[in-house]
């Protein structure tokens, strides 16, 4: 080595150590490292390069730092070139692309990031669809797919008012359950609020009440709500069919199925009426008479005015002679049929025994007077029955005198009804609080003396028994749900009816009667009305409107404390005796609380005192005790 190479070498020496002292690079064959970094890279034939580097910094390409070898070679440290496209999410080659050529349908997801790559409709960028399948390859089906629906009319209104609201449907398995949560239209109720969703409120509802079907007599009316109370104008309602021409009771045929009994000398029958008059009677009809045996013109007589045969014989009673043509007034005869075909002369033959006929049949003088015994021979004996007697006077046997036959079960200590049991079946509870609730509103008008009559007559039934009775009137005065009429609550039936006499129809609209019937049932008895603890209630609602309420009671709340009776003298599992008279058409919100039975209800109309009645004592009759 020269003396200049040795001088170089030494000065690089020099150099190195003082690289060292300074915190450089350590590395013995570094000698620009401590140089302010110079960023290169190299191009596809391998050649270095410290300039134009842009696009050598793309995707997992990265630039390195310029240095020398041991040998003065010129290097790039660090530099992280192209190398083959991976699936990989990243952009291997450093063209730009990420997992370009990876991408099968041509969707731009690479199948690595594509959980179905030969189908373009499904990637991670898709929509998810209700199709059963994962079309945005995040591993669920149809998840959280939900969409609002309404099955209802499309010209329905939503507002403030309206009560209509839309639902959601849930797409599960690719098909869309049905909607839930909507609400749909429903009949327009006094209410303040668009029932209907038809934009109006509490608008006047044209044949929107009264009877179901306008035929006949009846008329739908309409309902209007006044004074927040719904009132039908203009119904009319069906009643019993007669023979007038008309269909009175409105199920689109004229006097239908009407009979009565008719009559001839032959017979007894039916007649039918069509178009307002009786006719068709199926009573036999007299004929003219034939030689048969027979009454054809049923006069008593059979083959009156036929010719007789040749010494055809035949017992005679009238004008009876004996061989020396005397007359016989008593006893029977023979006559013979003569040549001509005439009866001969009536001969006295004998005597028989006495008939019911108006004749001396034994010839004793004396005509009929004959007792027998009647009645019914198989009940003669049980019970109070008993067999009677009667007697023929002038050819007839009068009427049964004596006679008992089966009559209702009373309460008297005796088998009225011939059954062999003593005062069975009557009512099973010995001691009752019967509880009237009554709608006092405008619109009772038309039945509130009619009721009050058909209660005051059953009422009459209990005059001097333990029964006790109440009456409640609703709505109450001034915002209260209701009175009680009667001090103190539960009287007896003389008390009760005059308290009856003053109920008129002068209270107001919107009458709470699931609040009435709620509290009524409550075993905490918030009204008052002091169930006796060994007497069984009776809760009787009657309104002639649709079941209200001020305080959110549904029937399911008043059907549930009428279920589990805890009133009076109940045990578990007794029911409360609940009874409805309202509008037949809406039984549908009394059917709960009335446990389904259609004998616990009776429609409001025609208002008869007489149905009323006669309801009630189906309901509970006096017992016996």
């Amino acid at each position: 080595m020269g003396a200049k190479a040795s001088l170089v070498k030494t000065f690089l020496t020099l150099i190195l150590v003082a690289t060292s002292l300074m915190g450089c690079e350590d590395e013995i064959d570094l000698i620009r490292v401590c140089s302010p970094p110079i960023p290169c890279a190299k191009d596809s034939s391998g050649k270095l390069l410290t300039s134009e580097l842009d696009n050598y910094k793309v995707g997992e390409c990265s630039l390195g730092t310029l240095a020398c070898d041991s040998d003065d070679v010129e290097y790039c440290k660090d530099y992280v070139g192209p190398i083959e496209e991976t699936c990989d999410f990243k952009d291997n080659d450093c063209d730009g692309l990420v997992d370009n050529g990876f991408d099968n349908d041509g969707d731009g997801y690479a199948e690595c990031n594509d959980c179905n790559d030969s189908n373009e409709f499904i990637n991670p960028g898709v929509i998810e669809k209700c199709n059963n399948r994962d079309d945005n390859c995040n591993d669920k089906i149809d998840d959280d797919l939900y969409r609002t629906c309404w099955s209802g009319p499309l010209d329905a209104i939503f507002s403030d008012l309206s009560t209509c609201r839309v639902g959601q449907g849930q797409c599960v398995a690719g098909v869309w359950q049905p909607c839930v949560g909507e609400v749909l239209p429903s009949q327009e109720f006094c209410d303040h609020l668009d029932n209907d969703c038809d934009g109006d409120v509490d608008e006047r509802e044209v044949n929107a009440c009264g009877p179901l079907i306008a035929s006949g007599i009846c008329e739908r009316g309409d309902l209007i709500c006044t004074d927040n109370e719904q009132l039908c104008v203009g119904a009319v309602y069906p009643g019993g069919e007669i023979c007038d021409g008309a269909d009175n009771d409105c199920n689109g045929v004229i006097d239908n199925d009407l009979y009565r009994p008719c009559s001839t000398a032959c017979g007894t029958g039916f007649e039918t009426c069509s178009s307002g008059a009786w006719i068709s009677c199926t009573a036999p009809a007299p004929q003219a008479e034939l030689c048969d045996l027979l009454d054809n013109d049923c006069d008593g007589e059979v083959d009156e005015d036929c010719p007789c045969t040749l010494n055809q014989a035949s017992l005679c009673r009238n004008n009876i002679v004996d061989t020396n043509g005397n007359l016989v007034n008593c006893g029977f005869g023979v006559m013979i049929c003569d040549i001509n075909g005439n009866w001969g002369p009536c001969y006295f033959f004998g005597t028989g025994p006495e008939i019911c006929n108006n004749w001396d049949d034994d010839c004793d003088s004396q005509v009929d007077g004959m007792i027998k015994t009647c009645g019914d021979p198989t009940l003669a004996g049980i019970g109070e029955c008993r067999m009677g007697t009667q007697e023929c006077l002038v050819g007839q046997w009068d009427q049964c005198q004596g006679d008992v036959a089966p009559q209702i079960e009373i309460c008297d200590q005796l088998d009225n009804d011939c059954d062999g049991m003593v005062d069975e079946n009557l009512n099973p509870h010995n001691k009752v609080d019967m509880i009237f609730a009554i709608d006092i509103s405008g619109s009772m008008g038309s039945s509130i003396r009619a009721l009050v009559q058909g209660i005051s007559n059953y009422i009459v039934d209990f005059v001097g028994t333990p029964h006790r009775f109440g009456i409640v009137t609703f709505p109450g005065s001034n915002g209260v749900v209701s009175t009680l009429r009667t001090a103190p609550s539960l009287v007896p039936a003389t008390v009760f009816q005059a308290a009856l006499g003053g109920v008129t129809s002068n209270g107001g609209g919107w009458e709470p009667s699931y609040d009435v019937a709620y509290l009524l049932s409550d075993k905490k008895d918030p009204l008052g009305i002091g169930w006796r603890h060994d007497a069984y209630p009776y809760i009787i609602i009657i309104t002639d409107e649709p079941a209200q309420t001020w305080n959110n009671v549904t029937e399911a709340m008043v059907a549930t404390q009428m279920n589990n009776c805890g009133l009076g003298e109940c045990v578990a599992g007794d029911k409360v005796e609940s009874y409805v008279i309202s509008v037949s058409s809406y039984l549908s919100m009394w059917d709960e609380a009335t446990y389904f039975e259609p004998s616990r209800y009776i429609n409001i109309f025609p208002a008869d005192a007489g149905r009323y009645t006669q309801f009630l004592r189906n309901i509970f009759q006096n017992i016996c005790i």
